[in-house]
């Protein structure tokens, strides 16, 4: 796409426009983002109404990413637990995808949500070792770092899949997508997510995860977990090779190798990540 093309892509997802009609559940999260006077009885509310949206809460909220030592077994209590904001971003996280991922194909949806799962875990547990920002937006942020792609996936079919392939392409994947289409997935997700009147922080952090210049916050943490996630085979514990370049990197950031090797400890533990990483568990 020129230029000119791209605007009005950009025009098009700022409008919603092709895109599938949001869910209900999804419009009454999002007006709870914006509405200054939201309250957990109305968020407990809205979840409680999807049993599917349920199911995948709790056991969010189960895993031993969010140190909870009692088994949360409602909404309610886990609004108590993880407070407001943090549910509330789990649940806009969840049906975001749920809304965005209609057009495509289940491995492809399954193979992307598996990834971002991973993302968010390994960002949250970085940006909270490095006291980098909100670690629970870092983790709502990674959790949505890829949904350009499903925006792409709508507007491009198959004919984006052959140019961008699967999901652990982290290295090359904006380049190819700018080069093909005009635009990458992380501008693209900025879109939507800022239409949608997602924090600043979030949408900043999907923006700028492709960016070398983000060096800083969320964004930074985001975009260094998503290439060494990419570059790590996690359930064997292993470092891949560009993973450990990265790795040489960054480490005047904070981020070293022991760091990361205590991360990957955590994305491994008790096989909760498979668990998180299954679309319909």
């Amino acid at each position: 796409m020129d230029e000119q093309a791209v605007q009005q892509f950009r025009a098009e997802v700022i409008a919603r426009k092709n895109l599938p009609t949001l869910p209900t559940v999804l419009t009454k999260i999002l007006q709870l983002v914006d509405g200054e006077s939201s309250n957990g009885r109305d968020l407990i509310a809205v979840i409680e109404r999807d049993q599917a949206l349920t199911g995948k809460m709790l056991r969010l909220a189960n895993s031993a990413f969010f140190g909870q030592s009692r088994r949360v077994a409602t909404i309610p209590r886990a609004v108590v637990l993880l407070g407001f904001t943090t549910v509330r971003n789990l649940a806009l996280g969840v049906k975001v995808w749920d809304a965005l991922g209609a057009g495509v194909s289940r491995p492809r949806l399954q193979e992307l949500w598996a990834h971002g799962v991973a993302v968010a875990v390994a960002t949250k547990s970085l940006t909270a070792r490095l006291r980098a920002g909100d670690p629970d937006e870092a983790f709502t942020a990674g959790l949505l770092h890829d949904v350009g792609r499903l925006v792409l996936a709508m507007r491009f079919r198959e004919h984006y899949w052959e140019t961008a392939g699967g999901a652990g392409e982290a290295d090359v994947l904006d380049a190819s997508e700018s080069a093909a289409f005009g635009v990458d997935h992380a501008e693209v997700g900025a879109w939507i997510l800022e239409a949608w009147s997602l924090p600043a922080t979030i949408v900043d952090a999907v923006r700028l995860h492709h960016t070398a210049d983000a060096r800083t916050g969320v964004p930074a943490v985001l975009g260094v977990a998503d290439r060494l996630v990419a570059g790590t085979d996690v359930a064997r514990g292993t470092v891949g090779p560009t993973a450990t370049a990265l790795l040489e990197r960054t480490a005047d950031r904070g981020i070293t190798p022991e760091i990361w090797a205590e991360t990957v400890v955590v994305l491994r533990e008790d096989g909760q990540l498979a668990a998180l990483g299954r679309l319909d568990a």
